[in-house]
């Protein structure tokens, strides 16, 4: 299907570069902030590029001044705590697709918080603009940061820093961003960052796909195993080659985490 006939809702752009599926958040009238429905659409089109043949992978950005400012507190209730495990529920299936499936670069086109934090702590590779910056909000509402966030800071950035953003609601710059680890790069611009993320993807797709998704499995899930456990997993990575379905390959391996 030709990615110009693809459609995510209303506030989901989508388009396919470079054998990778480019999705823009743009909802800019809202900071890109993600309502119930924004998100299931998101999911539709991560899902999409998970299952295509023809997409080796998947650039998230955003459009306007803001990557997400995360749920749309004005579109929930939080009182209805129906309605709010229906979004957390959804916002952690996306991660987890993020986090077990082709790889992602998150191209940070503005301020990231909540769910934006999350979806960069999920990726693999992490650009940001120079006037960005980081924050967990969510302890000045009096919410738990769930989905998963907690799992994911402490992989990436350690106790402290997860203590310094979940509970102190920490304004973390894209310096000190790139200095604990939470991104990888920064650029000067929007332009730069979307040139960088394609020549990142560029890099990507002219390598062995099977390889570099066992060399992701791998790496986000050996830590915090026992060596011999770790090593016998790693053994199954390194025998890619013995496998002739490779998508079947890959899909073991997957399990062999869950």
């Amino acid at each position: 299907m030709p990615s110009g006939n693809l459609k995510f809702g209303n506030f989901i752009d989508f388009s396919i570069q470079k054998k990778f599926g480019i999705i823009k958040l743009n909802r800019e009238h809202r900071g890109n902030a993600i309502t119930t429905e924004m998100a299931k659409n998101l999911k539709k089109a991560i899902e999409f590029c998970q299952n295509s043949e023809r997409i080796r992978g998947i650039i998230l950005t955003g459009n306007g001044s803001s990557f997400t400012t995360g749920m749309d507190i004005d579109a929930i209730d939080g009182s209805d705590h129906k309605a709010i495990k229906e979004y957390e529920k959804t916002a952690a299936s996306i991660q987890e697709l993020f986090y077990y499936g082709k790889p992602v670069i998150c191209a940070i086109n503005g301020k990231a918080m909540g769910d934006g934090v999350a979806y960069a702590l999920c990726s693999d590779y992490r650009i940001a603009v120079k006037e960005c910056f980081f924050m967990m909000p969510e302890v000045t509402l009096g919410v738990f940061p769930g989905t998963g966030i907690i799992v994911l800071m402490t992989r990436v950035i350690g106790i402290p820093w997860t203590k310094k953003m979940l509970m102190f609601a920490e304004r973390v710059s894209a310096e000190k961003a790139l200095e604990i680890g939470l991104i990888d790069q920064i650029v000067e611009n929007q332009e730069e960052l979307m040139k960088t993320a394609m020549d990142k993807a560029k890099f990507l797709f002219t390598k062995n796909q099977t390889v570099l998704n066992a060399i992701k499995l791998c790496s986000n899930h050996l830590a915090d195993k026992p060596y011999n456990e770790a090593y016998e997993l790693e053994k199954i990575g390194s025998a890619w080659y013995e496998y002739e379905d490779k998508n079947q390959y890959i899909k073991y391996l997957r399990e062999k985490f869950h």
